[in-house]
């Protein structure tokens, strides 16, 4: 497969996944903020400040006028930052249209649709019905989006490209996230809004009935073989789609992208809870966030090389 097809296959399929896991931080956040702005505006500015930095956005003085709506607004349809669901949607819907006939009828019908819907609004616009309104179905149609494509797709070098970038993405949101954990606040309710923000309050819940132990909410989300957002789940799906691509022996590693992913299995499943909590659970996180940025440069040197025009 030539490299450019490759690529923006790998980008449609992380911005995506980016615009969803974005339209449900926010909605995680503006629910737990709204009420409780005018009594606690120094919690409500911290946590956007969190969501800020998870979307991989910097905060200006723009935040201290109204934290709830500037941070939403930004990270909703900020044109100037690359990291807003408007611009992530644009970005994915550019690589898709380059890529048109790698995809299926169905695949491009729901992307375009998620661009002509986000591109139609405005603050002005989501305020009249509601910012949830809108945060909600941005979310649901991307997550509709990665089903599609496993519906529809062929199980070629296409769609193990679309894997990649979809849970390399997830893996390296779901360590922002955990790494933005203020670790002196250890209360339900914080770890609450955590498991929310990851799409894990209800598998949680099912899983560990009636538990609130910090530690068990981080095993899930870290350390849990089957819940498709942990990481170590993510992990083991992008080095399986690595290794479709190369077609090297499981075991084996025939790029520095999979050995990589090896090391990084490898630890996931055998280091322990406890041994997370006594690093540190925002210093492992950071350890992880440095090895995927790792990983997505290795991919980038293996796959999609810049040749320079001579």
């Amino acid at each position: 497969m030539l490299s450019r097809v490759a690529e923006s296959l790998y980008w449609l399929s992380r911005n995506v996944e980016r615009a969803e896991t974005l339209a449900r931080l926010l909605e995680v956040n503006v629910n737990r903020t709204i009420d409780r702005r005018a009594s606690a505006r120094d919690a409500a500015e911290r946590i956007w400040r969190g969501v800020l930095h998870i979307a991989g956005s910097t905060s200006g003085p723009w935040l201290e006028d109204d934290p709830h709506l500037s941070a939403v607004e930004h990270c909703a349809f900020s044109t100037e930052d690359g990291t807003s669901i408007l611009s992530c949607v644009r970005v994915a819907r550019a690589n898709a249209l380059s890529v048109r006939a790698e995809l299926s009828s169905e695949v491009w019908e729901a992307i375009n649709g998620l661009y002509l819907f986000v591109d139609a609004q405005s603050p002005r616009s989501v305020a009249r019905s509601g910012i949830s309104s809108f945060l909600h179905s941005v979310r649901d149609n991307a997550q509709a989006i990665g089903g599609i494509v496993d519906a529809t797709l062929t199980r070629d070098d296409e769609w193990s490209f679309l894997v990649l970038g979809r849970y390399l993405e997830r893996a390296s949101m779901t360590t922002r996230i955990l790494i933005s954990h203020d670790e002196a606040d250890d209360s339900a309710p914080e770890w609450q809004r955590i498991l929310e923000m990851c799409c894990a309050s209800e598998p949680f819940a099912k899983e560990q009935r009636y538990s609130s132990d910090p530690s068990e909410v981080l095993a899930f989300l870290v350390l849990h073989q089957r819940f498709p957002r942990s990481t170590r789940f993510c992990v083991h799906a992008v080095n399986d789609a690595l290794h479709r691509l190369s077609e090297t022996p499981a075991q084996s590693y025939s790029n520095e992208a999979e050995r990589l992913l090896g090391r990084m299995q490898a630890l996931l499943d055998f280091v322990t809870v406890n041994e997370i909590v006594d690093e540190g659970i925002t210093a492992f996180a950071g350890r992880l966030g440095e090895r995927f940025d790792a990983v997505g440069a290795a991919i980038h040197a293996a796959y999609f090389p810049r040749i320079p025009v001579l």
